[in-house]
């Protein structure tokens, strides 16, 4: 059965990707994308209480669209599928639009200048990094996805998944602390955060990708909505006038962070899980591509 609540949240987290930058360009809190000029102390708010989670629940779904996706596919399928929908977007991204984004970037913030004094090989390597954009998040995902596999060889009698499938609520809201230590580990250019972003995948797989885990959630997801609005406003009042980027790691930060996620996927699950005309077009394009891809992908080798 189509979980629909998924796809409302891919397509939710989209948008406030999109609203995101529009805010970090105007606010006054000094973001890593403001303009050099005063901004608009009233956008900061908004950046304050979006900023900490839209990405960090995008890798949770990822991780239990993962579960779904390999339970019709085995791990060799699984990961050619990776690449065609995965590395190969990414590298024509890096190749064909790349480097129109550094140049333009560079001109603009007049990093010709800044990195003067550098070796040329590695400004060539930070301009490959500037010019990623926003396909940072199909690298990232595509190395999770390699990652993945080699947990699921590694645990082959599927005891992981029989533990995170008996995670009650008290268990959920604990994963607060292994999710704020991940958080400090591997943060990498206010983009890559390596550590965080693996565990949030792997949770998603082997535990919120269970019925019964989200039966929970959506049994207490109104006195979850109020704690993570509560924590919203409390990290936002002690953010207030610090870079997004710069605050994103802190404690309470994190578990505004963690309580969101718990609660989005539960209220979604429990208000949400519903075909809108625009996910109804856009599951059966996905579904006929997968269809289409997996019968490929298994003609070209019969004994997978």
């Amino acid at each position: 059965m189509r979980k629909y609540y998924l796809d409302n949240i891919r397509w939710s987290v989209i948008v406030l990707v999109l609203v995101f930058h529009v805010v970090s360009i105007y606010c006054s809190c000094g973001a890593v994308m403001s303009y050099n000029a005063p901004g608009i102390p009233a956008m900061d708010a908004i950046g304050y209480l979006i900023y900490p989670w839209f990405m960090p629940l995008l890798f949770v779904v990822s991780g239990i669209c993962a579960r779904f996706s390999l339970s019709k596919k085995s791990g060799r399928e699984y990961i050619r599928e990776r690449v065609w929908r995965l590395l190969v977007p990414f590298v024509s991204y890096l190749i064909l639009i790349g480097p129109l984004a550094s140049g333009l970037s560079f001109r603009v913030n007049h990093m010709e200048e800044v990195f003067a004094a550098l070796p040329a090989p590695i400004i060539f390597c930070i301009r490959i990094v500037n010019g990623m954009g926003p396909s940072w998040f199909l690298l990232q995902l595509f190395v999770l996805s390699l990652v993945l596999v080699l947990f699921r060889k590694a645990d082959k009698k599927g005891r992981l998944s029989a533990w995170g499938e008996r995670c009650s609520i008290p268990v959920l809201l604990a994963f607060y602390l292994p999710v704020l230590g991940a958080a400090r580990l591997l943060y990498i250019a206010y983009t890559f955060r390596i550590g965080l972003y693996l565990l949030l995948f792997l949770l998603g797989y082997y535990v919120f990708s269970h019925d019964r885990v989200q039966r929970s959630l959506q049994k207490h997801c109104i006195l979850l909505l109020a704690a993570g609005l509560a924590a919203g406003v409390a990290q936002t009042a002690v953010s207030w006038g610090k870079p997004y980027q710069a605050v994103v790691n802190n404690w309470l930060v994190m578990l505004y962070t963690w309580l969101m996620i718990l609660a989005i996927l539960g209220a979604a699950g429990r208000w949400w899980n519903r075909s809108t005309c625009f996910t109804s077009r856009t599951v059966d394009v996905t579904l006929a591509m997968e269809d289409k891809v997996l019968g490929e992908l298994r003609a070209w080798k019969p004994d997978v």
